[in-house]
């Protein structure tokens, strides 16, 4: 290594730091949600230009190593001395340690940045300190080591190198630091001297993520600190650029990817804002995330529609307990086309609004959807059949429960011939995830299989245990009243895998007679079955039980015996 030229070095070195292994890409998520960098890479360059005079020469010419900007509570001090009293983080007591983040953007020189600004502390207790109505800083979260002061400073520093900015992402525990933040990014200030009035702007920036790492707050239907509550305006103007001076404003144009979680702004503003990322040679947002929001800070249907035409060319839409504010009970206007969309995740509290957010879209290309109600974490799962039949049939209809004619008071029966007359909303999807998805009976899951006819990858996640029947030929009514013994061909005949998760015992049995019966009726056998059981009941099936060959892989993973399964 030693023999290396300067330039292979250089290169072995930016492998070092850069490079991930599969462990440290686990680490970093999937998704939007995915970190820009591990977090550890940052000491790499500190390390090898520690080693002897040449290595410590070459990284220190070498800006490409200094890329990555982490800002973390770590680098902030405590004046007070008592870092076991949470009082002691109040008021002046806690500063910003600059030296290792004003060495970073000393040595990465004229290179586009990756940042990453979290403000997670992993000792804060969401349970006793949540946002209060503080008129400053949103107490008790003053309390919290990371308050929006410290943020203010941070992105003041940063600011001045808005130009080489590629990608931002902040997390923050409470709302407070988030909210300055916001303001940050959001108010130009041009003509005072710092970097909002830069000619260029964020020119180079692809990714911004912005993340309340709340569990505690994110389940309220309501926000909380009244005094935050007030929508920030103009959302990012700031970092726009101003090359004929300020009455001239251009967006960042190579801007890809937005995700803003348990984050709200003032949505006509941001439609705004992403309209003005698309046109001339940029292709504007491909990769848009939207979750986490309290219903009375959700943007209304007509800013989420305006939202969705602003990105024509999007490619991924993450909606997690968000869309639009529903008034009525019925789709207001034309379905928004989204020709390139390929990848929908929905996770809904309310599988009615979410049927109705479906029919806003228009996907014809979608190839991958996931669907999971989120529900289920306050023990109260949504009967999502309405949101299961629209996805098969495009009809905004369900069957009326018996007995209890108020269930579905709006929505008329389903006849047969709108089902055979459909042309399928979804004809080119290809995987197909349901997780803790929960329907009254089977016809409703029949009908979505039925109209996936392309379907190659599924999953199951804690579905109840007569789901797995849809993967049966089903009768199909064209009277909920009266059945007809119309049956449908077999569902789903491309499937390549199924990946099934529960969590009774019995499921093996029900899903190996299940494919064990599609074999018998001509269907071709699925190479790969992966079931996961979980819980202390569960157990691999004994010697005199039947095996099912059907089923290629069977995990089986067990908890305290005090666990119980999720469907009875």
């Amino acid at each position: 290594v030693h023999s290396f030229p300067t330039e292979l070095l250089s290169y072995v070195f930016e492998l070092a730091t850069h490079a991930l292994s599969q462990d440290e890409r686990n680490t970093l998520g999937t998704g939007q949600q995915r970190l820009p960098f591990h977090p550890q890479s940052i000491r790499v360059p500190l390390w090898l230009s520690a080693v002897n005079r040449r290595w410590r020469h070459v990284a220190l010419s070498t800006p490409s190593l200094w890329t990555s900007i982490f800002v973390s509570v770590d680098n902030v001090i405590n004046c007070s001395g008592d870092e076991r009293n949470p009082s002691s983080f109040c008021g002046s007591n806690r500063l910003l340690d600059l030296e290792s983040l004003a060495y970073f953007l000393l040595r990465s020189g004229n290179c586009t940045l990756d940042i990453f600004i979290d403000g997670r502390d992993p000792e804060w207790d969401f349970s006793d300190y949540l946002d209060g109505d503080d008129t400053t800083d949103g107490c008790p979260s003053a309390k919290h080591p990371f308050d929006a002061r410290i943020m203010t400073h941070i992105l003041d520093i940063l600011g001045h190198h808005v130009y080489r900015w590629r990608s931002m992402t902040i997390f923050s525990d409470t709302w407070a630091p988030l909210h300055a933040a916001l303001c940050c990014l959001s108010v130009p200030r041009v003509g005072q001297g710092n970097f909002f009035n830069s000619r260029r702007g964020a020119s180079c920036l692809e990714t911004l993520q912005l993340m309340q790492c709340d569990e505690y707050s994110i389940r309220n239907e309501y926000f909380g600190p009244g005094v935050l509550k007030e929508p920030i305006t103009t959302p990012f103007a700031a970092l726009a650029s101003y090359p004929e001076g300020p009455s001239s404003l251009m967006l960042p144009a190579r801007l890809r990817s937005i995700s803003l979680c348990g984050v709200h702004v003032n949505w006509s503003d941001f439609t705004r804002f992403i309209s003005s990322t698309w046109g001339g040679l940029s292709n504007g947002i491909e990769n848009l995330e939207l979750s986490y929001h309290h219903r009375d800070v959700r943007p209304d249907v007509t800013a989420f529609r305006r939202i969705l035409e602003g990105c024509a060319n999007l490619r991924s839409l993450i909606l997690k307990h968000t869309g639009p504010q529903w008034v009525g009970r019925a789709p207001q206007g034309p379905s928004v086309q989204l020709p390139r969309l390929e990848t929908l995740h929905l996770v809904f509290d309310s599988a009615e609004e979410a049927a109705l957010t479906m029919s806003t879209l228009c996907c014809p290309g979608l190839k991958a959807l996931i669907l999971e109600d989120g529900a289920q974490a306050q023990n109260s799962p949504n009967d999502a059949s309405l949101l299961l039949i629209y996805c098969g049939t495009g009809a905004l209809r369900t069957p009326p429960r018996l007995g209890n004619d108020s269930t579905y008071d709006s929505v008329t029966c389903l006849p047969h011939s709108e089902i055979k007359s459909n042309v399928p909303l979804f004809p080119s999807v290809q995987a197909l995830t349901l997780e803790y998805v929960s329907a009254s009976g089977l016809i409703p899951y029949a009908l979505l299989l039925a109209g996936l006819p392309n379907l190659r990858r599924l999953g199951l996640r804690y579905i109840p245990k007569h789901a797995f029947g849809s993967l049966l030929p089903q009768p199909l009514f064209c009277d909920w009243e009266t059945a007809s013994d119309l049956r449908t061909p077999i569902p789903c005949t491309h499937l390549e895998s199924i990946e099934a998760t529960h969590t009774e015992r019995d499921v093996y049995s029900i899903l190996g007679s299940i494919l064990r019966e599609r074999a018998k009726l001509g269907a071709p056998r699925i190479p790969e079955v992966m079931l996961r059981l979980e819980g202390g009941h569960c157990s691999v099936p004994g010697p005199t039980e039947l095996a099912y060959e059907e089923i290629t892989c069977l995990d089986v993973v067990k908890t305290s015996e005090g666990d119980v399964g999720y469907f009875e």
